[in-house]
């Protein structure tokens, strides 16, 4: 009895230890939170009394931090002139820079520029300098030598008599607005014409050639990084101009002296391609040039293996046949191939129904040309109505 009385009052009593005891641990967990707090508080006071104290571990300004000690070549009293300079392309505050004594104090020609400068070493064969202006103007290069620039003209004398009058006035010290600095630009020089309009031109132009062409500038020069840069960029880019070519063919040739001398013509008046159809080229003693060494020739055996594969795609074909339009009146496609038939039978109709154009040659006593003859005629009239066009382009009518 007494074992079965003690069981039941542990089992009233068990839910009353249990909730006793969840009870009791919450309560010491919340003690313990709120003294964590206090502790945490605490200490975030105590940093943040000690928040303005000084670093225990003070840093030194690095010894190569700051700028650079600049080199002095000259007293402070004598004050040179600053040249700085760079090739075209490139960035002037990356520029060189040179010291130049002015003895005068008062002035700088361009000339004692450009000696300074080739004692650093610019090639003034390849180059010539301009000179950062700002006076008359917004800002600009000025050229130091006047037009053309194909040559060096300091060379040529040492009397001064090729100078331009291009002068540097010096800033006096009590100047503080004015640098006594002058900027230079180098720019690579055009190249010589090879055509002149004119017989009259061509002494001078022989002279030019023979003074770029100087035993001093026959040694190879090692130019700079940069000077090979702006010699880079000098290269023509961008859009090319499109002048178009030509070729010329004949069908069924017969005679070898014939098509010799239309190989010669062709080759003189700037053919691009020959082809010969349904026949083949011998060598003959009237292509004294052996054009076929120097322009593709394509033999082919019929017209249809031309019409297939063997024309270009931007031609247009062009018959040379009676009964077309007058040569005189004929404007000649950009890109074109001209056909000529054989001697005795001339071009036929299948071909002429496949040629976009036809063109005739005028006559007075007989229609029949030669075939050499009326392909030179046709040649030679192209070559000569395209110099006219360029020549009213240059002229602007």
């Amino acid at each position: 009895e007494n074992i079965t009385f003690t069981t039941m009052m542990l089992a009233t009593l068990a839910p009353l230890l249990f909730v006793a005891s969840r009870t009791c641990r919450r309560s010491i967990c919340i003690g313990s939170s709120k003294s964590l707090s206090r502790q945490l508080l605490s200490g975030v006071k105590m940093s943040s009394s000690n928040s303005f104290q000084k670093a225990t571990n003070q840093h030194k300004p690095s010894p190569m931090a700051g700028m650079p000690i600049s080199p002095v070549t000259l007293p402070r009293n004598e004050q040179p002139i600053i040249l700085r300079y760079m090739y075209e392309g490139g960035a002037i505050g990356q520029g060189r820079l040179c010291n130049l004594l002015n003895d005068d104090g008062k002035a700088v020609t361009a000339k004692q520029i450009v000696q300074i400068l080739s004692e650093d070493g610019v090639d003034f064969d390849t180059f010539y300098a301009c000179a950062y202006e700002s006076d008359e103007s917004s800002g600009g290069w000025r050229p130091l030598e006047s037009a053309p620039r194909y040559t060096n003209p300091f060379k040529k004398s040492d009397d001064g008599s090729n100078d331009e009058p291009v002068v540097f006035n010096i800033p006096s010290p009590e100047e503080d607005k004015i640098a006594r600095r002058i900027d230079i630009k180098l720019f690579r020089r055009p190249k010589v014409p090879e055509l002149r309009e004119t017989v009259e031109t061509i002494d001078s132009l022989h002279i030019e050639k023979l003074a770029l062409h100087d035993e001093s500038t026959n040694d190879a020069i090692e130019h700079t990084s940069d000077a090979l840069m702006a010699i880079s960029a000098a290269v023509p880019g961008g859009k090319l101009p499109i002048d178009g070519y030509f070729g010329i063919g004949i069908l069924s040739p017969k005679t070898e002296q014939n098509v010799g001398t239309l190989w010669r013509s062709a080759y003189q008046l700037g053919a691009s391609v020959l082809y010969t159809i349904g026949g083949r080229y011998r060598s003959s003693s009237s292509d004294t040039l052996n054009v076929p060494a120097r322009i593709p020739l394509i033999e082919l055996d019929e017209w249809n293996s031309f019409a297939e594969w063997a024309a270009p795609k931007a031609a247009v074909w062009v018959a040379i046949e009676m009964g077309g339009t007058p040569l005189s009146e004929f404007k000649h496609p950009r890109n074109a191939i001209y056909i000529l038939g054989s001697e005795d039978h001339g071009v036929p109709k299948s071909v002429l129904r496949g040629c976009r154009e036809v063109v005739s040659l005028d006559s007075e006593q007989y229609g029949s040309y030669n075939v050499a003859v009326a392909g030179s005629l046709v040649m030679y009239d192209r070559m000569m109505k395209q110099k006219n066009a360029q020549k009213k382009g240059k002229s602007g009518k």
